[in-house]
């Protein structure tokens, strides 16, 4: 029946099948998302945002293209403010704590290498390096950008020409960059792409920053223990900045945008019970309690022009779920609080997967293969689930018409299959192993089958009249042999 041998067939069929479901998922994705648009307007999606003063707006829009609508709380449209990105406020994330960091060979050196400038002219880059192991180190390096030889190096005693001495390095065994980075910098943890809103944002120049504000040049490490260093990068001085066992985390957090002097950028310290607001060499600008609802939920965290801190949470943005819920404290510095609760419509653009996945990816060991990794981990990075198989047991949960959908037809096909393999007179391996590969790859699996050789030609035998394959001396049913053909004189022998 083969032309191929068994093993090279199913590389080829694989490899067809492959390529099959990367179109077909293509196609589907794009006839799913059509079809939304054809079938009825694209659910509204809502999202929380504030301004300078703290008061909150909902942003209302229906679908990704249509036009944004401001609402108070109550859902009462209010106009938008005049200048958005001058007018809101951008929050800072404090988790209850940063992750700690895995072995030393799964810190890539993404996460333990990051540079900085010093704000002078000509500027000296300077590189943080981390040794990525636990209980580990690090040190800062740094470059002249012009002729590129090194200047020195920044350990906990200050500057160096020569490399630091175990001593003095800077107790860190975190990673550099990501959402659980030990280290901050202004500046640094704000990316025009994440908040468009802050494009008309004033910044000031890069350089010193006006008095009490973080410049640049301003790098905080945050060290095991709870102890914050200062590293005044254009200075080439280092300071500790704050000791506090209780610290929890810390980011940059902007201020009141201002058109003269730029935005503000401070240090915001996180502790069991506050948070801590921090000048440029760590001096204690404000202290906000945390409420109790809020102490062990991370939070989003920002300050406003009234003098108060805005503390908000919101449940984890699931791709399954159509709410969003949101609480908000307003914090006074002498512990008086408000707050408010809303609950806003989220996208949830997975859900018509929860059912369509069985046609947009219509093979069983991919889908599942989907399914059970990709939806645990969400649920898992998010804090949904907190272990592998409840993650997994609740993508089941969520995902099961996909699944059984695929399943079914891919039973069906196996059927298919096992017949098609019964009528050429496969052999028994044939029979076994090309309905299973049917059974686990679904359609693309029978693309890949029926295109992966060629087929014999089937004709009806002249003894027992079954149509079989040819391409055999005797016939496959009842092993008579087939008729030699008729020499017709033209036949060349050699």
């Amino acid at each position: 029946m083969m032309n191929k041998g068994l093993i090279p067939s199913l590389i080829l069929a694989t490899v067809l099948a492959g390529g099959f479901v990367v179109v077909w998922g293509l196609l589907s994705a794009w006839a799913v998302e059509v079809g939304a648009h054809v079938l009825g307007p694209e659910p509204p999606t809502e999202h929380l945002t504030f301004l300078a003063d703290g008061t909150p707006r909902v942003i209302h829009q229906i679908g990704s293209h249509g036009d944004a609508e401001w609402r108070d709380l109550e859902g009462r449209p209010v106009p938008p403010p005049e200048n958005e990105g001058l007018m809101s406020l951008i929050a800072c994330r404090l988790p209850t704590a940063l992750a700690g960091p895995g072995p030393a060979d799964e810190v890539p050196w993404s996460e333990r290498l990051r540079s900085f400038s010093d704000g002078r002219s000509p500027a000296t880059f300077w590189y943080f390096l981390a040794d990525g192991r636990p209980g580990g180190t690090g040190y800062f390096v740094g470059y002249d950008s012009q002729s590129n030889a090194r200047v020195g190096y920044l350990g906990t005693a200050g500057f160096r020409p020569d490399m630091p001495p175990a001593a003095e390095r800077f107790p860190f065994d975190g990673v550099t960059s990501g959402p659980d980075a030990r280290l901050f910098c202004a500046f640094a943890d704000h990316n025009p792409t994440e908040y468009p809103e802050r494009r008309n944002v004033f910044r000031a120049p890069p350089g010193r920053a006006p008095r009490g504000s973080l410049s640049p040049s301003d790098v905080y490490v945050l060290a095991d223990g709870g102890t914050m260093y200062h590293a005044d990068l254009h200075g080439r001085t280092v300071e500790v900045a704050l000791v506090e066992p209780r610290l929890r985390s810390a980011a940059v957090v902007s201020g009141v945008p201002d058109m003269v002097h730029g935005t503000p950028q401070h240090l915001a310290a996180r502790t069991d019970d506050a948070v801590l607001v921090l000048d440029e060499h760590g001096g204690l600008r404000q202290r906000y309690p945390i409420p109790e609802d809020l102490r062990r939920q991370e939070f989003h965290f920002a300050e406003t022009s009234t003098g108060e801190a805005l503390m908000y949470w919101n449940s984890p943005d699931d791709s399954l779920r159509e709410e969003t819920e949101h609480r908000m404290f307003w914090v006074s510095p002498d512990g008086r609080t408000r707050q408010a609760t809303t609950t806003l419509a989220a996208a949830g653009g997975m859900r018509p997967l929860q059912t369509l996945g069985g046609v947009v990816v219509p093979a069983p060991l991919v889908l599942g293969g989907l399914v059970g990794i990709g939806r645990p981990w969400e649920l898992g990075s998010k804090g949904l689930a907190p272990t592998y198989q409840a993650g997994l047991r609740q993508a089941v949960t969520d995902f099961w018409p996909a699944l059984v959908i695929a399943q079914v037809f891919a039973a069906g096909l196996a059927l298919l299959c096992y017949r098609r393999q019964v009528r050429f007179a496969a052999s028994r391996a044939e029979r076994i192993l090309w309905p299973l590969f049917v059974l686990a790859l679904g359609l693309p699996g029978w693309i890949g089958y029926r295109f992966s050789r060629s087929w014999p030609v089937l004709e009806s035998c002249p003894s027992c009249t079954t149509r079989v394959p040819r391409d055999r001396e005797s016939c496959a049913r009842c092993a008579t042999d087939f008729p030699r053909p008729v020499l017709q004189g033209t036949e060349v022998f050699a």
